[in-house]
């Protein structure tokens, strides 16, 4: 599995135990990574298929997202999403996949063999609903895995719930929580790993004025620790957005040492006439940063 090993140091979150299919815990969209990773109670676009289902009923007009993350050492991450509001909530369908550069191979002892290609895939349909109490939603993705000459196949499931609270002042509060990649795992060759069951609960404060706080923390209910996201979005001018975040995450990659350095992400955002572009640059320690970019178009 040395695909996977690779991706646990390469890719900023880390792989706990056991675990398979770890891509699944990266994090899509510049927004959110330059926020720290605290977005499941502010995800209201289309990549709430990834982050919380439910934030697609917030989802207004049609929406077509194009993510691309360049993340060390020939490693890539793509994400598609198109989300289509209808009178009874939002569909959503979504694609992730993450590819590598050559790997090195090595026998059983350790001597060189030929260099070999990993990739990981995940297709999801979503759906997401505005209710009375809160907003609900779910998702269904189809899980592919290929290391070398070895292919599993897969599926899993997201549920997710989000709720806002208008006080006496021009802002409110978001709460949002999800359950992330609930399945049977991925079996390669003869053996079955679990998926990266993942449990979020977010809360967050949008001001009037378009700026936001919020954090997160990120369980495994399996067992394999606990990480938090702290981040925010100052609205410079009318359609230009700063954002910072920090996360445990990314500060402790292969669970050997803490660099509080390593869990800053720093990002900005433009919106123009339905067209907005993110970028989001996060520190990956000696590989320097890991850059994301984001366009999407709302029609």
């Amino acid at each position: 599995m040395k695909a996977l090993l690779a991706a646990a140091l390469l890719l900023v979150p880390a792989a706990r135990a056991a675990e398979t299919a770890s891509f699944l815990d990266i994090g899509v969209g510049a927004r959110a990574i330059g926020m720290g990773g605290a977005y499941t109670a502010l995800a209201d676009d289309a990549s709430a298929v990834y982050w919380n289902p439910a934030g697609l009923s917030r989802v207004e007009k049609r929406e077509l997202s194009v993510s691309h993350a360049e993340l060390g050492l020939g490693t890539r991450e793509d994400f598609f999403a198109y989300a289509h509001p209808t009178g009874r909530g939002t569909l959503a369908a979504a694609m992730t996949y993450l590819s590598q550069g050559a790997i090195a191979g090595r026998d059983a002892a350790g001597r060189p063999t030929a260099d070999y290609q990993a990739s990981d895939s995940a297709f999801a349909g979503a759906y997401g609903v505005a209710t009375d109490i809160a907003d609900l939603g779910a998702s269904v993705k189809y899980l592919r895995g290929h290391i070398a000459s070895s292919e599993a196949q897969g599926v899993a499931a997201d549920l997710g719930g989000r709720r806002a609270f208008h006080g006496a002042g021009p802002g409110k509060l978001v709460f949002g929580a999800a359950l992330r990649n609930a399945g049977p795992g991925l079996k390669y060759e003869t053996q079955r790993n679990d998926l990266p069951l993942r449990l979020a609960a977010s809360a967050a404060y949008v001001f009037a004025s378009g700026s936001a706080l919020a954090v997160e923390t990120q369980s495994a209910p399996r067992g394999g620790g606990a990480d938090a996201g702290f981040g925010g979005e100052l609205k410079a001018v009318e359609g230009a957005l700063l954002r910072l975040g920090w996360s445990t995450k990314s500060a402790a990659p292969d669970g050997a040492g803490f660099d509080a350095a390593r869990g800053l992400a720093v990002g900005f955002g433009l919106d123009r006439a339905g067209l907005r572009f993110d970028y989001a640059a996060q520190a990956a320690g000696e590989l320097g940063a890991a850059h994301r970019f984001t366009l999407a178009k709302r029609f």
